[in-house]
């Protein structure tokens, strides 16, 4: 069951995505409202925002923060998408340093 719920959360966060305006404030959603915040972490590269919903996940999604870190940024398309691409590129493109450098350590 746990893993039903794992895949279901992981297929509806493929789906999140940050429609970004012209100004860094601006955001816009679709997809699964749940796992939005990852994607706003991001566009105010805020680690400890990243943090707190990585540990609002645990025991829906993994055991473990560390866990649910490695579900969220799996590679070949499984992991959490915003703009449809992954978060580390995410992060990456965005400019957001401090969660690029703290999510390129998970892995």
């Amino acid at each position: 069951m746990k893993k039903l719920i794992a895949l279901s959360m992981i297929f509806c966060a493929l789906n999140a995505s940050a429609k970004l305006g012209s100004a860094d404030d601006e955001v816009k959603y679709a997809g699964d409202l749940d796992y939005s915040n990852f994607c706003e972490a991001v566009v105010k590269d805020d680690v400890n925002m990243l943090k707190r919903n990585v540990r609002s996940k645990i025991g829906l999604v993994s055991s473990s923060s560390q866990g649910v870190l490695r579900k969220l940024i799996a590679a070949n398309g499984a992991g959490m998408a915003c703009n449809g691409v992954d978060l580390v590129s995410f992060s990456e493109q965005r400019k957001a340093s401090q969660v690029y450098k703290y999510l390129s350590n998970v892995k």
